[in-house]
């Protein structure tokens, strides 16, 4: 099997990288700096960790760690550095690189199962120490799918949308490189005037983006936006409302481009499915079909798998890119795979009679804003170690916090904090006072009242 890291699959003069100080790099030259950071890497198989930032340094510590086998963990170089001191202690990594900075921590033998390669966050930027584990096998494969039904090839060029510690944003590098095509680095947003530049400059052929951005677009007119060189969009990281699905269609068709709805988590490297462009109109508000290499259930009541139409249950994947399985501790990145190619998806939803697949609801507490999975749970925890009678609810585009009167706390400085630690959005956040939190007579938050209550302040 060849991978995407093996960079002389590529032809060497072709650009891989276009960067604001690097300038345009070669796949010959990338592969030269490649070797070089391989080189300041230990001789003995060992834990990396790294604060990934969007730039050409930090790719080729990624590329360097996938190819010499040493696994690695990817992190939000601006993570608060408490949180990321704790990491640290949780999974003691042999050695931290951060820009050009080599930080030899140890050199203890750790217990390293021999599939493992990458670890990502489950949970954005909130420092958790659940990480997904994942193999070779599961980055070559999800970039080699993502590659044949996007149609990839080394004409493309695509842009840096999003982070690259998150599994989307790291999808666009891995799938890119498969076609042995070109990405511009850049840590300019995608509503920025210099973002819009660089696409005119390099003549980038395809934008990605989460619902936020998507929802921004629109409401910043993108028909008003130079994108003659642009060949689709793909939407993923949470559900777009319907309304925005039906102008992107009715945009992207007029010039002449594709709007590609996917669906996807961390756990399943990245891609689970994805609704072809020329379904869009008619499917609107579907996630679409599994990914080439994949396959798609619903899991009934009585606990069997179907894929018969109009049967609502928990959606359940299969495939070769999904994780070997969780880790929250050092010892449990000895595990093999615990997963076996099949995840239970936490998604409630059905398939059509044409095979594409909708989800109706969530069966976790967690919701997806601006590309970033929100555990409610972990909201809760918040709120609670801040001594506040309060709980918290929402949906893919708003968090919802309810308090109790008597809580210690203003409305906008809870609202500023939780913006602040989870980094989404304020107005995004919504906090309610409200005269008590409804509870079940067992003491726990009665979800039904809850969201009785939401529905008073929608």
């Amino acid at each position: 099997m060849s991978f995407f890291w093996d960079l002389a699959r590529a032809e060497p003069t072709a650009i891989a990288f276009i960067g604001q100080q690097d300038g345009a790099v070669s796949y010959a030259e990338l592969a030269l700096r490649v070797e070089a950071c391989a080189k300041r890497l230990p001789a003995n198989r060992s834990l990396l960790a790294l604060c990934m930032e969007t730039d050409l340094q930090t790719v080729c510590w990624y590329l360097a760690a996938l190819q010499t086998g040493h696994p690695l963990i990817l992190l939000d170089a601006a993570l608060d550095a408490d949180l990321l001191q704790a990491l640290f202690a949780c999974y003691r990594p042999n050695v931290i690189l951060r820009g050009e900075v080599v930080t030899l921590q140890h050199e203890d033998q750790l217990t390293l199962h021999a599939d493992l390669a990458l670890m990502l966050s489950t949970s954005g930027t909130t420092g958790s120490p659940k990480l997904v584990r994942l193999s070779r096998k599961n980055l070559q494969s999800n970039a080699e799918a993502i590659a044949s039904y996007l149609q990839l090839d080394a004409a493309q060029t695509a842009i840096t949308t999003m982070p690259l510690h998150y599994s989307y944003g790291l999808s666009i590098l891995n799938s890119h490189l498969q076609a042995g095509a070109r990405l511009v680095l850049t840590q300019h947003g995608l509503l920025s005037r210099e973002f819009w530049q660089l696409v005119q400059q390099h003549q980038v052929t395809s934008l990605s983006g989460v619902p936020y951005i998507w929802q921004m677009l629109r409401k910043m007119r993108y028909e008003r936006f130079n994108t003659d060189s642009v060949r689709y969009l793909t939407q993923a990281g949470g559900r777009l409302d319907n309304d925005s699905l039906q102008y992107f269609q009715q945009q992207t068709q007029a010039k002449q481009q594709q709007f590609i709805v996917m669906y996807g988590q961390t756990e399943a490297t990245a891609r689970i499915a994805y609704l072809p462009a020329e379904l869009l109109a008619e499917k609107t508000g579907s996630i679409g079909r599994a990914i080439p290499g994949g396959k798609l259930w619903v899991r009934q009541a009585d606990g069997q798998l179907t894929d018969q139409p109009d049967i609502e249950g928990e959606l359940i994947y299969q495939g070769p890119n999904v994780m070997l399985g969780y880790a929250e501790s050092l010892d449990e990145l000895g595990f093999g795979d615990q997963c076996q190619g099949q995840l239970a998806t936490g998604d409630i939803g059905y398939c059509d009679p044409d095979g594409c697949f909708y989800i109706t609801g969530r069966a976790k507490r967690f919701i997806k804003m601006f590309g970033l999975r929100i555990s409610l749970d972990m909201v809760d925890e918040v709120l609670a170690r801040r001594g506040l009678d309060a709980t918290s609810t929402g949906r893919d585009d708003k968090l919802t916090i309810f308090i109790s009167a008597g809580a210690a706390v203003e409305p906008a400085a809870l609202t500023t904090e939780l913006s602040a630690l989870f980094k989404i959005n304020a107005n995004a956040i919504a906090v309610h006072q409200v005269a008590a939190i409804p509870r079940s007579t067992n003491g726990k938050v009665d979800g039904q009242a809850i969201k009785a209550l939401m529905a008073q302040y929608e």
